[in-house]
């Protein structure tokens, strides 16, 4: 396969330090009895440190009691991190294509941008900011944002057409 973006160089260093199948191992695991679903709590937990990466002041606790307790707390508090959920959401029904992306773009961004800004592609140069004010991280440039993720989804649609075996689906998945 070749790519534009993703590599394949350290594949067979992967398959060899995994020896055995990923999905071999999955379907060994125990499956255990929660009252909540699997998916639903690790996306809760996602959306909360992804949320909290982006400046949302919640902890996890807090929102684990709101989302699957249904404890109530003020709609401020939770707002932006059931917008990512909500996304995450969209994202598990739907193809992964950027018209998609765009859409879930702008679910996760409806409490956080102006409508103008929200399913579009990046203009504007951007950094995120830590807790003392200090630039954390520096987003790519703006002029290179469509180049790259039209390689980015070149990828994705190779991996999509190709037939993959278990090893190279967890290697290209991480």
């Amino acid at each position: 396969m070749t790519f534009r973006i993703l590599t394949s160089s350290l594949l067979d260093d992967y398959a060899k330090a995994v020896e055995e199948s990923p999905l071999d191992k999955i379907a060994r695991i125990q499956k255990i009895e929660t009252p909540i679903d699997y998916f639903h709590y690790y996306k809760s937990v996602s959306s909360v440190y992804s949320s909290r990466i982006e400046g949302v002041d919640i902890d996890y606790d807090s929102y684990f009691k709101y989302k699957f307790l249904n404890v109530k707390f003020q709609p401020d508090y939770t707002r932006r991190v059931d917008d990512l959920y909500a996304a995450y959401d969209f994202i598990d029904d739907h193809s992964l294509n950027l018209e998609n992306i765009k859409n879930a773009h702008a679910i996760l961004s409806s409490s956080l941008l102006p409508e103008a800004h929200q399913g579009v592609l990046r203009t504007n140069p951007m950094v995120v900011l830590n807790r003392d004010d200090m630039i954390e991280y520096v987003a790519a440039d703006p002029t290179l944002v469509k180049d790259e993720i039209d390689k980015l989804f070149y990828d994705i649609d190779t991996l999509i057409n190709a037939k993959l075996n278990p090893f190279e689906i967890f290697y290209y998945a991480a």
